[in-house]
C-alpha cells in the first residue's frame, strides 16, 4: 500500500502502519472488583510504590467498573527544538462508550475527519464524510484500546484507556515500567487539586499524568515524550535538541450518568461510497491521485534557489532526465524514501539524469541542518511560499515525477511503496528514459511491446536461475 500524506497539516506519526482488527475467542471479563492489573501475559509485574498505588488505583478501578463513559480530550502533538516549540498540530477526540462493546470515537484532524461505530452488532469506520467500511465483527472495549482498525492519532492507547468503560488502564500506563513516581502535588493550571506523577517505560517513552484529587478523581491531563523511542526505533534519525511529545488534555471526563444509544448508530450518507476495507479505500485514493493533470504534459518551468545557494533554471534542465521529488523533513516516508532516489538516480548520472529534491514549505536553516545529518548528498531546492509545489500541483508528498529530455512529464510515484519496489520501477524507468524511450505518451502498440518485452525478461530471468538446494537434517 502505497504511503502518501496532504502535505500542509501531517505530522511525524501521521504515517503509522494500519493493524488489522482481531477478536478474541474469549474477551477478557470485566472485572467488576476494579483491581489493576500490572503484568500482561504472564509477566512479571511492576511494583508499585504505595504512595503510587494510593493515587492510580482509585482513578483505574473507576474506569474498570464503569458501564459508560463521555469524554472530550485535546491532542496537541508538538516538536520542540532546544525547548521551544517549532511545530505543533492540534486534534480533538469525541468519545462514547457503553461496556462491554458499543463505542463511538470521533476523531477531529486538521486534515481529517474519521468516525468508528460499534453498537455491539455492527462496526462502521466512516474514514471520510463520504466513503467507509464494515468490519466482519464487533471489538470489545477491552480489546479496542489495543486493537483499532483504523489509525487514530499518534500512540492512541492511553487515550482509550482512560476513557473506554470497563478497559484496564494498567496495562497501557504500567506495563514495561521501568519506575514511575510522584512528582508533586498541587493546584492544576492553578485551581483543581491535583498530583503529578511521571513513568518511564522499558522502551524509551516517558510520561507525565495529572490526576485530580477529589472523591472521585479524573485525568487532567497526559502528556507522552516519544523522544528516545524514535531515536532508538525509527529509521529517521533526529537531531541533537529536538524532541517529539503529545500532549493529551482531558477537557470533559465522565464514567457515570447516561449515554444516548443513537451515538453507537451509523446511518451513511445517501451518497456515501461503502469500501470493502481500509485497504480499499487507500488504494481509491491513490487511484485518484495517479491521474495527476500533468501526466503526460509539459512540465512547468521554473527559477529556484538551491540549498548551497546557487540558483537554478531552466536552462541547467534541458536535455536533461529530471526526477523531481517533493519532500519535507517531517514527512517519514519522505525520508525512507530519498536514500532510494538517490542512489538509483547516481547510478545513472553519466546518462544525463538529474534529481532534484524540492522542499516543501520550510524554512532553509533547518533544512541545511536536516540534510546535514542525514548525511544526503543531493540538489535540494528551496520552496519555502510553496510557489513551485503550486505549479506543480504537488497536493501530497512524497511525490515524485520523471521528466523526459523532451521536458513531458512522463511518470508519477506516489507515497512510498517500500524500497525495493520503488528501486525497480524507478530503474525499469529511467533505463527507457534515458535512451529517449518515454512512457505516459507512449503509443498503444508501444505499450504493449513493452508490457510484452517485460513478460519475456522476466521468463528468460527465470529460466537462467538455478533452483535452490536444501538439505534435510536428519533427527
Amino acid at each position: 500500500m502505497s504511503r502518501f500524506i496532504p502535505i500542509v497539516y501531517s505530522t511525524l506519526l501521521g504515517t503509522l502502519l494500519v493493524a488489522g482488527a482481531t477478536v478474541a475467542d474469549d474477551p477478557p471479563a470485566k472485572k467488576k472488583s476494579g483491581e489493576a492489573t500490572t503484568q500482561k501475559d504472564d509477566q512479571p509485574s511492576f511494583k508499585l510504590s504505595k504512595d503510587v498505588e494510593e493515587v492510580l488505583l482509585p482513578l483505574f478501578r473507576s474506569i474498570a467498573k464503569a458501564d459508560v463513559s463521555r469524554a472530550t480530550v485535546e491532542l496537541n502533538a508538538e516538536t520542540f527544538s532546544n525547548g521551544s516549540v517549532v511545530d505543533r498540530k492540534k486534534s480533538t477526540y469525541q468519545i462514547a462508550s457503553t461496556h462491554p462493546n458499543k463505542f463511538t470515537v470521533y476523531l477531529k484532524q486538521p486534515d481529517q475527519r474519521t468516525r468508528l461505530y460499534c453498537d455491539g452488532k455492527d462496526f462502521f469506520a466512516a474514514v471520510a464524510p463520504d466513503a467507509f467500511f464494515r468490519l466482519p465483527e464487533p471489538i470489545d472495549l477491552f480489546n479496542a484500546v489495543f486493537e483499532m482498525p483504523v489509525p487514530m492519532g499518534p500512540y492512541p492507547e492511553a487515550v482509550f484507556a482512560l476513557t473506554f468503560a470497563g478497559a484496564d488502564p494498567a496495562l497501557s500506563l504500567l506495563g514495561g515500567m521501568e519506575s514511575v513516581e510522584i512528582v508533586d502535588r498541587g493546584k492544576f493550571r492553578g485551581s483543581i487539586p491535583a498530583v503529578h506523577l511521571k513513568g518511564v517505560q522499558d522502551d524509551g517513552v516517558v510520561w507525565d499524568f495529572w490526576i485530580s484529587q477529589e472523591k472521585e478523581p479524573k485525568p487532567l491531563r497526559l502528556s507522552v515524550n516519544l523522544t528516545r523511542m524514535l531515536r532508538d526505533n525509527a529509521q529517521m534519525r533526529m537531531e541533537q535538541g529536538v524532541s517529539y511529545e503529545l500532549r493529551y488534555d482531558f477537557l470533559t471526563w465522565r464514567v457515570s450518568g447516561k449515554v444516548d444509544e443513537k451515538l453507537f448508530k451509523y446511518d451513511p450518507p445517501k451518497d456515501a461510497t461503502e469500501f470493502k476495507s481500509l485497504d480499499d479505500y487507500y488504494a481509491k485514493i491513490a487511484q485518484d491521485n495517479s491521474r495527476h493533470p500533468l501526466l503526460g504534459k509539459k512540465a512547468p518551468q521554473f527559477e529556484a534557489e538551491l540549498l548551497n545557494g546557487k540558483v537554478l533554471g531552466p536552462k541547467q534542465l534541458q536535455g536533461k532526465v529530471v526526477v523531481i521529488d517533493f519532500w519535507a523533513t517531517w514527512c517519514s516516508p519522505c525520508v525512507e524514501a530519498m536514500p532510494v532516489l538517490q542512489q538509483v538516480c547516481d547510478e545513472f548520472a553519466d546518462k544525463d539524469v538529474v534529481l532534484l529534491a524540492i522542499n516543501v514549505g520550510e524554512d532553509t536553516k533547518k533544512i541545511k541542518e536536516f540534510v546535514k545529518k542525514q548525511g544526503w548528498k543531493l540538489n535540494v531546492v528551496l520552496d519555502d511560499q510553496m510557489e513551485v509545489s503550486k505549479g506543480f500541483n504537488a497536493e501530497v508528498i512524497p511525490l515524485t515525477m520523471l521528466v523526459s529530455k523532451a521536458g513531458i512529464v512522463e511518470s508519477m510515484h506516489f507515497g512510498f511503496p517500500g524500497a525495493e519496489p520503488l528501486k525497480q520501477r524507478l530503474t525499469d524507468e529511467l533505463e527507457v528514459l534515458t535512451l529517449g524511450g518515454v512512457i505516459e505518451t507512449a503509443t498503444p502498440q508501444e505499450k504493449k511491446k513493452k508490457a510484452a518485452d517485460g513478460k519475456a525478461a522476466q521468463t528468460k530471468k527465470a529460466a537462467s536461475t538455478p533452483a535452490r538446494k536444501t538439505t534435510a537434517k536428519k533427527k
